[in-house]
């Protein structure tokens, strides 16, 4: 399991993009593991390059069709980050 912080972009909304990236053929899950919004994807079984670059792919599309400029987090995730790398 990866988790990506989601996104400070105001554009940016889970579950629209849950269900755009739902309509590709992946589902990814809502992180609960965190202080910050983020999301989970599942790296089990047949998982190779090929299919983690379809995932990056459908990710970036579906973010330019959210209408989301940057996939930066919030500072809020950046400084958590840095904790948990202490």
């Amino acid at each position: 399991i990866v988790t990506f912080f989601c996104p400070a972009d105001e554009n940016f909304v889970f579950d629209q993009f849950y269900n755009l990236m739902k309509e590709k053929g992946f589902i990814i899950y809502p992180g609960k593991l965190t202080v910050v919004d983020s999301f989970r994807v599942g790296c089990i079984g047949q998982m190779d390059d090929k299919v983690m670059r379809k995932v990056v792919i459908a990710a970036k599309e579906t973010l330019e069709k959210m209408g989301v400029s940057s996939a930066t987090p919030p500072l809020q995730a950046l400084e958590e980050r840095a904790k948990l790398a202490a």
